[in-house]
This record gives structure tokens, C-alpha cells and sequence, in this order.
């Protein structure tokens, strides 16, 4: 962003550049909340932990036992579904009308990613990833009914997303808290191949009911 503006000799002046993460842990900061979550490092070594615990039963047979093979499902099923209940409702519902074997296999890795989420949780008082301090942020913008948007960004007139050729579930959840919390106008600017089908997707991916929430205690 910030080179395309440069080329275009476009001022900069008056423009703020944060990614969602930063975003929600200046919230979380203002809110005198812990912004602090595990990095991947730290998140890995805790899987290989969880899948040596024989207490836990968390390696089903469509699952590898590679820590960063779960990681890799564990994040794939958190940017599809943020482990908010009616959208893992809906990816389980698609699991399930699959054929077999692949329904059971499918079935399988969504329950690996939330049980993993779940046993993580558990083991760390940090958030498991920066996307689970989105969620946190995208909760307190609710719960303060906006004061918390004020008091971090009292100067802010707009919020754009830019170039994206994908939306993460918590970062749209993190919007519709805008929109719904605050008079901040929101734009999403998106890359040329996929902003068709996005443009269609957005309003059906800001219906949904307490965005940020989770199936865990949170």
C-alpha cells in the first residue's frame, strides 16, 4: 500500500497503516487487557505436547500426528469459522453431506482444530494466536459499546481493509463490531481477481449474531 502510494506520488499524510492484529491489540491495551499471544514457535511445541499427553485423546485416524499438520488445520479451520459456534454449526453440516469416507475424514479435522483450540486454551493463559486477541478486541468493542474504539483511535474518520484477496472470519467480525459499536465508516478494497465474489460474500459473512464469540469459555 504504502509503495503504491509513494508511486503515485500520493500524500501519505493523515493515514494510519495497521494490520487487524495491531489493531486489535492497541483495543485490548486500551482496555488495560493482556494483549499477549502465543507466536507459532511456542504454539507448535505446545501441540507436540498435547498429541504425546496420553490423557488426551486428540489424533483420530484421518489426523497426522505432525504438529505442524495440525497447526496447519487448526488455522485453517479458525479463518474459515473463528470457532464461533453457528459457523462451525454450517462446516459441520457440509462435513457431514460429504460422501464416504470423506465425511468421517472431514468430520475429523474440524473436531482435531477445536479440540486442539481447546487444549491450547488450557494450557496458556495467552491468547493461542493474534487472531484469538482479534476476537478478544472484536468482544470489548461490544461490551464497551464502542468507548474502547474512542479512547484507542479518538482522531480516526475512517477505516479501510485494502488489497485483500481473502477476508479472515475474525477480521470481518472485527468490522461488523465497528459498524455496529461506533459512526466509524468502513471500506473494503479488494484485489482486482477475487473482489467480485467477495463483494457478494461480505453481507452474508456480517449476518451472524455476536461476532468474536467462541464455542470455548472465553
Amino acid at each position: 500500500m504504502q509503495r503504491r502510494l509513494r508511486e503515485a506520488q500520493t500524500p501519505k499524510q493523515g493515514v494510519e497503516f495497521a494490520d487487524p492484529a495491531a489493531v486489535g491489540e492497541r483495543l485490548l491495551t486500551t482496555a488495560t487487557l493482556s494483549a499477549n499471544a502465543l507466536d507459532r514457535i511456542d504454539r507448535l511445541s505446545m501441540i507436540r505436547a498435547v498429541l504425546a499427553d496420553e490423557d488426551v485423546s486428540i489424533t483420530p485416524p484421518a489426523v497426522p500426528s505432525d504438529p505442524r499438520t495440525v497447526e496447519q488445520i487448526r488455522t485453517e479451520i479458525e479463518s474459515v469459522t473463528g470457532f464461533h459456534p453457528t459457523r462451525l454449526d454450517a462446516v459441520q453440516d457440509v462435513a457431514e453431506g460429504l460422501v464416504a469416507p470423506i465425511d468421517a475424514d472431514a468430520t475429523e479435522l474440524v473436531d482435531v482444530a477445536v479440540d486442539i483450540e481447546r487444549a491450547l486454551r488450557q494450557r496458556t493463559p495467552k491468547a493461542v494466536s493474534e487472531v484469538e486477541s482479534v476476537r478478544r478486541a472484536t468482544r470489548e468493542l461490544f461490551r464497551s459499546d464502542g468507548e474502547v474504539w474512542d479512547a484507542a483511535y479518538p482522531a480516526v474518520e475512517r477505516v479501510s481493509l485494502a488489497g485483500i484477496s481473502s477476508i479472515p472470519i475474525a477480521d470481518i467480525d472485527l468490522l461488523h463490531a465497528l459498524l455496529d459499536s461506533t459512526s466509524v465508516p468502513v471500506d473494503i478494497y479488494c484485489r482486482r481477481g477475487t473482489g467480485s465474489f467477495l463483494s457478494r460474500r461480505v453481507a452474508e459473512l456480517l449476518d451472524v449474531a455476536q461476532p468474536g464469540s467462541v464455542v470455548f469459555e472465553s
